[in-house]
């Protein structure tokens, strides 16, 4: 395996129900809505198939970088009914399952799958043949992983910084985020900014939801919904409290914690969050964080 300088961050969204078993003797592999913990907002798109996609692409991405990368699952115990077990582990045990299915049958059409999301498998399994590639070297052998203490997107990508860290001993050189396109903004103007990780070393692969049989104006609709409430709800709430250390996403946060979760990271961590309030935070970030990070750029 090559040395891996590249941290490929899929920010979890829900948790997959792998228990469930379908009653016509097919397999499971998160192609309905019903196999996932679902908010309500997130049946109109189809969401449960944007995360697939999400997962797929970063494998896909990790194949051709030929390993010279980590793929880190991200999200925590966020659902009481769900019990114990992680966005982050859903994922990763979903994903796992979808590349055994995938290499154990010719035929890899799956129920419910679109023309994308049955393309990438078959990109998958072709670099899975040309590259004689051992699965189990590859979920087991620290190429793909989770980070399970995630309660926000800004969680998401320093906690997954430093959990990349804890598997390679060594800060990721490069990121490529692969999650929603309309929350490019929120990762690349404000986390990676609060954090002062070169934004010049990120690289945002947008994959939005797709709702099924609505027309162009339909979507046009949806997605314009979309960024409105990505605006409203976080964009402008993070340009404000960059840490979320007070209200409203602080409250947000919390509700997502169900079993008292304690990130290990947070030890690490130069600036305080978990709920200390930061009263301005440009100047915290000029006085803590700006020049002083383990991957901030060399003073000029």
């Amino acid at each position: 395996m090559n040395e891996k300088a590249e941290l490929i961050l899929v920010p979890c969204h829900s948790i997959w129900k792998s228990s469930i078993q379908p009653s016509d003797r097919s397999f499971n592999l998160g192609q309905s809505a019903e196999y996932w913990h679902l908010a309500p907002f997130q049946y109109e798109g189809n969401d449960h198939l944007a995360f697939i996609k999400h997962g797929l692409t970063a494998i896909k991405l990790l194949l051709q970088t030929t390993h010279a990368a980590t793929v880190i699952f991200s999200g925590s115990q966020t659902k009481k009914e769900a019990g114990a077990i992680s966005e982050a582990q859903s994922y990763y045990f979903l994903f796992e399952r979808l590349i055994r299915y995938v290499m154990s049958n010719n035929d890899i059409e799956v129920p419910n799958f679109d023309d994308d999301l049955c393309s990438l498998l078959k990109e998958i399994k072709n670099l899975l043949i040309s590259q004689s590639v051992d699965i189990d070297e590859m979920f087991y052998g620290g190429s793909i992983t989770t980070e399970e203490f995630s309660l926000d997107s800004f969680d998401n990508l320093v906690y997954s910084i430093y959990r990349f860290e804890e598997v390679n001993k060594k800060f990721p050189q490069k990121i490529t985020i692969i999650g929603f396109a309309f929350k490019m903004s929120r990762f690349i103007s404000c986390h990676a900014k609060a954090i002062d990780y070169p934004q010049s070393n990120i690289t945002y692969v947008g994959i939005d939801p797709k709702p099924i049989n609505y027309n162009q104006k339909q979507l046009s609709e949806y997605y314009n919904d979309l960024v409105q409430m990505e605006n409203k709800n976080a964009l402008s709430l993070f340009s404000s409290d960059w840490y979320a250390t007070k209200d409203r996403l602080l409250t947000k946060k919390r509700s997502r914690n169900p079993f008292k979760r304690t990130a290990p990271y947070a030890q690490n961590i130069l600036f305080k969050g978990n709920g200390t309030w930061i009263e301005d935070d440009e100047k915290y970030f000029e006085r803590n964080i700006k020049n002083k990070m383990p991957w901030s750029l060399p003073r000029k």
